[in-house]
């Protein structure tokens, strides 16, 4: 670019001298810079930026008045302009302008080399501070690396910003600033996708004359963000063929996907070729998703990840010295640190990093595929399941930096509802069930948000995991004891509802003393169902008493009348026209929705003057507002807890023996048990009951609740201590899961556990 078209000797003779630069610098770096591993561009790995599109933004920036800039100070953001940068820079230099590249990384000090190009830029009349970065998501490292430029002395008025657009809208954060833009229209990927360019590439590495080619679908990122994807009907001599082209990256890191194809065979869609950052190959017959249908589907797709795992092994897993890159086992960590409160970021380092570390070692490492989810499977031409997109997430910008096949394993179909399909996963791929529920946590985990994509997967997850590590003994035939879960058994501090290990050994040991547990909650039927097949409950009342289920005969009591499921179906259609609202549909028997306002980070309750407004003034009548942390329910007036367990009694038999809720929502069926306790969270609500509570919070409250109708603490004699977990892993784990089960106010018992557990004392 900056001395006219290059012939082959010119190019080879230039790679030689930069690779010998190169080598001889890094021997010259201190051993922990050595060590770094780079991280792969943005610009030229996720996105369909090209060399030709740092050209357009110089040539942009040489004119946008009519006037040429004589000296100009590029400065790249991160590791994007760390190759953006240069190459603008060359194109300025191309057209005769005085330009030097320097690299700055938001939040840090600038390099002493860059800093000097800076002040010697700036010091001469009419210098422009070009910045340039991979195209933004909401503006920030741009406005972050002007505060650092500022702070180097560079004044506004040298300042011009160079953002290439996934769109044609600047982010609203740089409206106002001198900014030349490069919208997603004018990318040069467009004109290589033209049909007359692709049939031009396809003639060549055919030999043969394309007779016609019709473009089937437009070359838009699926997202706003991401590479550009086309179909096209193309007729040669041989018949029609249909072939997808996708940005795939420039150079190397393009050819990384014609690597992984050539590896993985008939799995992925045959590749025709790669050119120019765009990789062809045969087209999927279905456009459409493919969910897991069933077991022997879960074990076809576990079949590529083994197959993948064995074809494409790695030397090191690299990704256990990311610390502060967010490999997989960080995000999980990050994960379980929310267990600790305001103490999980301190005790990240020294405790739950090493653990989690250590729970998703893995002795084959392999560089996995990244996205194996439903949104990544299609039909193949001859009927078949293949795997689209194996190369894109691997070493991309959200990768999770994973060698572990496992954290492919788990992103299958991750809080599986049905159990046989995860049994049919497992069965293919060995791995540890820790590692296995870990990697399914961060496979749920937004990574835009970092809140998790499906609550009650994770929830799902997690209780599959600790009724395999804690068993359920079987049911017995005594009194009943009636377990609120939200805010009493269950604990939300991970982001979504769960049972601890503590509330699982409760359970277990009133089981094993012949007492029958049972949930009587606010949650979704659903839940309860399979809270009952996870941790063998005789049965539970759900969505606060208006629907009850008998596990033994699997039977589901509906204890609404026909005008009230009437009156819930309206409220449901109604409150759901509004775009702030979110319907949860898993609430058959109630109304449970979410309100997210503008700019809010997460649901919550429906204010009620948002109710008067959608609903009317008289919203109260036939029905009962709760309001929850993170949502509101909507009940039938006539229902009610107790009114539920009464039924469930009816069913199974009784007596109530203990009761444990923390709301006046429990009163209900509080009073109906012989023993009736709250944790030591429970809102003041209760207190005008008389009903006492225990000086522990959370499951630990309810452990001290059942110690008092056992006489001991749950686990404390021959007949309900729990069989010792032998595996140290396992431990870990169950001590890290463990972290909220008395909240803040047992949060030195809980550290303590999990400090046992890592240094493996029992």
């Amino acid at each position: 670019m900056a001395h006219g078209a290059p012939t082959e000797q010119s190019i080879t003779t230039a790679v030689d001298g930069a690779t010998g630069l190169v080598v001889a610098g890094v021997a010259g770096l201190p051993a922990t810079a050595r060590a770094e591993l780079l991280r792969l561009p943005s610009a030229m790995r996720t996105f369909d930026l090209s060399p030709t599109d740092a050209a357009l933004l110089a040539r942009d920036l040489q004119s946008p008045d009519g006037d040429t800039p004589g000296d100009v100070v590029v400065v790249g953001v991160r590791t994007s302009g760390s190759y953006l940068g240069p190459l603008v820079a060359a194109e300025l230099r191309r057209a005769g302008v005085r330009a030097r590249a320097v690299t700055v990384r938001p939040g840090r000090p600038l390099l002493q080399g860059a800093r000097t190009q800076l002040r010697a830029g700036v010091g001469r009349a009419g210098c422009v501070v070009a910045v340039v970065d991979d195209p933004p998501s909401t503006g920030s490292a741009y406005l972050k690396t002007c505060a650092v430029l500022h702070a180097a002395g560079v004044p506004d008025a040298a300042i011009r910003l160079l953002v290439p657009l996934c769109t044609d809208v600047v982010p609203a954060a740089l409206t106002g600033m001198p900014t030349t833009t490069l919208p997603f229209d004018r990318w040069s990927v467009h004109a290589r996708l033209e049909p007359a360019a692709v049939a031009a590439v396809l003639q060549r590495w055919w030999h043969q004359p394309v007779e016609h080619i019709r473009h089937c679908s437009d070359a838009t990122p699926p997202t706003g963000r991401g590479h550009v994807t086309a179909t096209y009907e193309v007729l040669t001599a041989d018949g029609y063929r249909h072939v997808e082209v996708r940005g795939v990256g420039q150079g190397l890191f393009g050819r990384h996907a014609v690597a992984v194809a050539d590896a993985l065979g008939s799995a992925v869609p045959a590749v025709h070729g790669f050119e120019e950052g765009l990789l062809y190959s045969i087209a999927p017959a279905s456009p459409h998703a493919q969910p897991v249908t069933g077991p022997a589907d879960a074990r076809r797709r576990a079949g590529y990840v083994a197959s993948r795992a064995e074809a494409l092994p790695a030397r090191v897993d690299r990704a256990r010295g990311l610390t502060g890159r967010a490999p997989a086992w960080e995000v999980a960590a990050r994960r379980l640190g929310r267990g600790y409160g305001r103490l999980g970021d301190a005790l990240r380092l020294p405790l739950i990093d090493p653990m989690v570390r250590k729970l998703c070692t893995t002795p084959h490492p392999s560089i996995v595929d990244g996205a194996t989810g439903p949104e990544h499977w299609r039909t193949g031409p001859d009927g078949d399941l293949i795997k689209i997109d194996p190369d894109t997430a691997d070493f991309g910008h959200t990768d999770r930096y994973s060698y572990d096949a496992a954290f492919d394993l788990a992103g299958i179909a991750p809080g599986h509802p049905d159990d046989t399909v995860v049994d049919a996963l497992r069965a293919v791929l060995t791995c540890s069930d820790e590692a296995f529920l870990l990697y399914e946590l961060v496979q749920l985990e937004n990574p835009e948000t970092g809140r998790p994509s499906d609550p009650m997967a994770c929830s799902r997850a997690v209780r599959r995991y600790l009724s395999r590590t804690l068993p359920p003994p079987s049911t017995g035939q005594g009194p009943l004891c009636a377990l609120d879960l939200d805010g009493v058994l269950d604990s939300t501090a991970l982001g979504f509802p769960m049972t601890t290990p503590t509330g699982v050994r409760v359970l277990n040991a009133l089981a094993r003393h012949g007492y029958r547990p049972v949930p009587v909650t606010g949650r979704s039927l659903t839940e309860v169902q399979q809270r009952c097949d996870a941790h063998g409950l005789v049965g539970g009342v759900a969505e606060y008493g208006a629907v009850v289920h008998v596990a033994g005969t699997g039977a589901t009591i509906d204890l609404l009348s026909a005008a009230d499921r009437a009156l819930l179906d309206e409220i449901r259609v109604g409150l759901g026209t509004d775009r702030r609202i979110t319907v949860d549909h898993h609430h058959a028997h109630s109304v449970r929705v979410g309100f997210s306002p503008e700019r809010a980070s997460r649901p919550g309750p429906v204010p009620d003057e948002v109710l008067r407004e959608l609903l009317g003034p008289d919203r109260h009548r036939g029905v009962r507002v709760v309001h929850g942390d993170r949502q509101t329910d909507i009940v039938a007036a006539t229902t009610d807890k107790g009114r539920g367990l009464a039924r469930l009694v009816a069913e199974v038999g009784g007596p109530v023996a203990l009761a444990v809720g923390d709301t006046a929502e429990d009163i209900p069926f509080l009073v109906m048990a012989e023993r009736a306790l709250a944790p030591g969270n429970a809102t003041d609500a209760l207190a005008t009951t008389g009903i006492r509570r225990t000086r522990r919070h959370y499951a630990q409250g309810v452990a001290e609740a059942a110690g008092q109708l056992l006489g001991h603490r749950p686990g404390g004699c021959h007949i309900c201590r729990e069989p010792t977990v032998a595996d140290q892993d396992a431990r870990m784990l169950l001590a890290l899961l463990d972290a909220s089960a008395g909240g803040r106010h047992g949060l030195p018992s809980t550290i303590w556990g999990a400090a046992r557990s890592a240094f493996g004392t029992r």
